[in-house]
């Protein structure tokens, strides 16, 4: 029988989802500790398939995991806070899973099994925050190669890349809206492309701009 363990500070409702969730998955054994009796186990969590860990547990978060992950345990953690920095940093380690509160029991049974097959579960209401947060941390800067297109043509193709219209680009650029046209109809012309949607997506694959 496998193991699974959930970090939490004790209350009812941790209670009760530890009682469902060993009726939805008898096959594995569920054990709950708080702050107090982690932080006072003489024995490590190196048994577990699993561990889930509640972000507002008293615990050093960071250093749990990282010392989970050195026994490659499974590691999934579990937040009330959208717009937390901890959940974005903690998403730089590839964790197995991110719960958001307020799940229902189903969704909890197939994230755990999800996790369980070595899959990455992410609830809905965190991809957003997590999709930003991967964009910032594999960003790379962009890399122009010469000859292909001048000075000003980069900087008009950085603001096509915001979204920005001919009149938008020669306000941000301080030039006139006829020579955005003409900077625009000559990157057209040299990226052999029909149109500013199609010389952004050139410019984007091969890195030329980043958005």
């Amino acid at each position: 029988m496998g193991e699974i363990t959930i970090i939490k500070e004790k209350d009812l409702v941790r209670d009760i989802i530890i009682e469902k969730l060993e009726e939805k998955l008898p096959e594995y054994g569920w054990k709950a500790i708080d702050s107090t009796e982690y932080n006072n186990l003489d024995y490590s969590l190196s048994q577990s398939d699993l561990v889930i860990i509640d972000l507002s547990t008293k615990i050093n978060i960071t250093i749990v995991i990282e010392n989970l992950i050195s026994h490659n345990i499974r590691v999934a953690v579990w937040t009330s806070d959208i717009d937390t920095n901890l959940l974005c940093e903690l998403f730089r380690y590839g964790l197995h899973g991110y719960f958001f509160n307020g799940m229902e029991l189903s969704e909890l049974v197939f994230a755990t099994k999800t996790m369980l097959n070595d899959q990455q579960y992410i609830h809905p209401k965190l991809s957003a925050v997590l999709l930003n947060d991967y964009v910032k941390v594999t960003r790379k800067q962009p890399v122009r190669p010469k000859g292909i297109l001048t000075e000003q043509e980069w900087k008009v193709l950085e603001e096509l890349g915001k979204g920005l219209n001919n009149g938008s680009i020669a306000e941000q650029l301080f030039i006139s809206t006829r020579t955005v046209n003409n900077h625009v109809s000559s990157i057209l012309k040299k990226l052999h492309v029909s149109d500013r949607t199609n010389a952004v997506i050139v410019a984007i694959k091969n890195n030329w701009i980043t958005i």
